[in-house]
């Protein structure tokens, strides 16, 4: 019985890091308010890295956090290239690149353990 305590908290030491990880990545599930639009999209974004991923077409976004936002930009052009704005407050979600711009709606979607 003694050896299961240290081995216990050896491994809760070793998921803690993930633990960790885990928090400063935000998922998002975000759709358009005109479904012909845009089909929906879900982004997977690690805040610590300052990098997105839009999950369902693969495509990497970098990230810029405002105070009430947060700005994807293309990273091959940089941050002044923003792509889409998500505001945090309300959950809005814009297209800002094209001349055809939309906007909709984004919510948090918590990860299945």
């Amino acid at each position: 019985m003694p050896r299961l305590i240290p081995a216990a908290l050896l491994l809760l030491a070793a998921t803690m890091p993930a633990a960790a990880q885990q928090s400063d990545i935000l998922r998002l599930a975000c759709k358009a308010s005109d479904p012909a639009m845009s089909p929906p999209l879900v982004f997977s974004i690690d805040l610590a890295a300052k990098d997105a991923v839009e999950t369902t077409g693969g495509k990497h976004y970098g990230v810029t956090s405002y105070r009430d936002g947060l700005g994807l930009y293309d990273p091959a052009q940089g941050p002044a290239t923003v792509v889409f704005r998500i505001d945090r407050v309300t959950g809005r979600f814009a297209r800002v690149d094209t001349q055809l711009r939309w906007d909709g709606t984004c919510e948090k979607v918590e990860p299945k353990l």
